[in-house]
């Protein structure tokens, strides 16, 4: 979907929240029958609330705070459980937050305007979590449609969103830590992020020491392999919440023949890029350097062009095809916070941070573009952007509009930044609203040491992203988490691809999942699971192709899925069916 393309023509609008905190993810459910849909996010902050939000008229249908919707509420604690959410195919908002499972939805089946509902809570049990002090940090849905959650302290675990809370059975878990349980403190990895899955069962989860792969395969879990990463000795900036990266993993390489890697940046004073091989090592990889991990792909210092001998950030890498944008989160003389014992401390630091990039002389600059070259198999600077400034959010990328988005402030100013995907040129800068706060910033500034000071320097932070995460909406819209709120940004008009454009994407897709069914899935994905994903796809890019006019198209579509039908079928019956199936792979490609 392309998000706006001309800044003359996008609007910004605001949310304000009943109550503290940051929506950092928003997501969208599946269209209802009017073709509408809600917006669903947790907000970290002192009501631990549940948002949900029309996407049509940009207004909360429900504001869920479990203290006064429910009975016995749970105990919660500021910080990064719950941070990260999800949306299922049945519709159903799913968070992890400490040391349970909240499943949510319409209180009215089918009904988006109706209030929100706890449909489930889940209790984990102590033996999942690593020792008495270790909580949810991040989730990610399966392909097969189960949920798995990493902890702060490297433990992994999968749970199905249908399982009967009283009766969990045993809950496969691995971990990080060998000997966790046991182990001093001091000497666990410690997990600040939240976890990556691809579509063959491959979960990926990044430790304060090390980038981990684990194996799914529908019913327990393994470690495949482990890489360490160059790490600072000491925290290098007061916005990470840990050592080691901050960045959740992104995955490069989507088709069945292409390279596949996971990607990082490091947790050196001046980053790195590092991409990992993702499966297999090719046999004739040679390490990089020295002592490196033979996994290791490429590693390239990112300093934006700049020459400087400091770059960080906190953000998962933004990744299309084989690029990677990578943006600057570090702070000119940042504020240290005194010394404070417990998580409120490592709570108050990280938000004085994120308050202090909306000030024009602390603010980072900088955005990077790097490239995998599956030729020459090495990585490489497409282009670099030292003036733009995108503080603390999660960039986003719009193939279609060909941009870069980012939540970046202009002297002081909060707004849309859009950049050239090609070349990283400024092509969008559309502002947001005074970012205004009401009262004391909802409360947050009376207890979070050295927030208040912050905010006498900017009070009107409220359009401030505070490392939450800009997403291009189904709507061709932009949305973005901001402190206490959410914005979005609006353009007149929406660019839809090329009817054609679209169709050939389709037959590319449809392609990719018969190459696929050839290798079956860690994760129980079967060769007839692909080869019927195949034909769903297959049939939705005909009816495109016909409303299009793309004679040529939707007669090669139909031809594919007479084949792909009769392998089906052959194969249900046990007979000789790969022919078949290369009848239809050889039909697409003749496009």
């Amino acid at each position: 979907m392309a998000g706006p393309t001309d800044a003359a023509a996008t609007t910004s609008e605001h949310l304000a929240l009943p109550g503290a905190g940051i929506p950092v993810v928003a997501s969208f459910t599946s269209p209802y029958e009017d073709g509408g849909r809600a917006i669903w996010s947790t907000v970290p902050g002192l009501d631990a609330a549940i948002l949900k939000v029309d996407h049509e008229t940009f207004e909360i249908i429900d504001w869920y705070v479990p203290s006064k919707e429910e009975e016995n509420p749970p105990t919660f604690s500021l910080g990064l459980s719950g941070a990260y959410n999800a949306v299922d195919s049945q519709n159903r908002f799913i968070v992890g937050r400490t040391r349970f499972v909240s499943i949510f939805g319409d209180s009215v089946e089918g009904d988006r305007f109706s209030p929100t509902e706890l449909k489930k809570r889940i209790l984990i049990p102590d033996a999942v979590f690593c020792n008495e002090d270790d909580v949810i940090a991040g989730m990610s849905l399966t392909y097969d449609q189960q949920l798995v959650f990493v902890t702060e302290l490297g433990n992994l675990f999968v749970i199905s969103p249908d399982v009967d809370p009283d009766d969990l059975g045993d809950i496969p878990v691995i971990s990080a830590n060998e000997g966790c349980t046991t182990a001093y403190p001091a000497d666990l990895e410690i997990v600040s992020n939240s976890v990556a899955a691809d579509e063959d069962g491959g979960l990926y989860v990044l430790t304060s020491a090390a980038m981990y792969r684990f194996d799914w395969d529908g019913s327990a879990l393994s470690r495949a392999w482990r890489a360490a990463y160059e790490v600072a000795e000491e925290v290098p900036s007061p916005i990470r919440l840990g050592p080691g990266s901050g960045s959740t993993p992104s995955l490069m390489g989507t088709k069945a023949d292409e390279d596949h890697f996971v990607v990082i940046t490091d947790g050196q004073a001046l980053m790195n890029l590092v991409l990992f091989w993702r499966d297999e090592i090719p046999e004739d990889w040679e390490p990089i350097a020295p002592g490196k991990d033979r996994r290791i792909a490429c590693e390239v210092p990112v300093d934006f062009g700049t020459g400087a001998p400091e770059a960080i950030s906190e953000q998962s890498v933004a990744v299309r095809g084989y690029a990677a944008v990578v943006v600057n989160d570090l702070l000119t003389d940042p504020t240290i916070n005194p010394p404070s014992v417990g998580n409120l401390g490592a709570v108050a630091q990280n938000l004085v941070s994120a308050l202090e990039g909306g000030i024009p002389e602390k603010a980072p600059f900088g955005l990077e573009r790097i490239d995998w070259d599956p030729e020459t198999r090495t990585c490489a600077t497409v282009w670099d952007q030292p003036e733009i400034s995108v503080p603390n959010g999660i960039p986003s990328i719009s193939e279609a509009a060909g941009l870069v988005y980012g939540a970046g402030q202009r002297d002081g100013q909060w707004g849309l930044e859009g950049l050239d995907f090609e070349t990283g040129a400024s092509r969008v800068w559309a502002p947001a609203g005074p970012g205004t706060c009401p009262g004391d910033s909802a409360g947050i500034a009376g207890i979070l040491p050295g927030v208040a000071d912050v905010l006498e320097l900017v009070p009107d932070s409220c359009e401030n992203s505070v490392y939450a995460a800009t997403t291009v909406g189904p709507d061709g819209m932009i949305y973005q988490g901001t402190l206490n709120g959410m914005t979005r940004y609006v353009p007149e008009t929406v660019a839809e691809l090329p009817p054609r454009t679209r169709v050939d994407a389709g037959i590319e897709q449809g392609l990719d999942l018969i190459d696929r069914s050839k290798f079956g899935s860690r994760s129980g994905i079967s060769e007839r699971d692909y080869l019927r994903r195949a034909i769903v796809q297959l049939n939705a890019t005909q009816l495109l192709a016909i409303e299009a006019g793309s004679s040529d198209a939707a007669t090669t579509c139909a031809t594919a899925l007479e084949a792909l039908d009769a392998a089906l079928a052959a194969l249900d019956s046990g007979e000789a069916y790969a022919a078949r199936v290369n009848a239809a792979r050889e039909a697409l490609s003749s496009l």
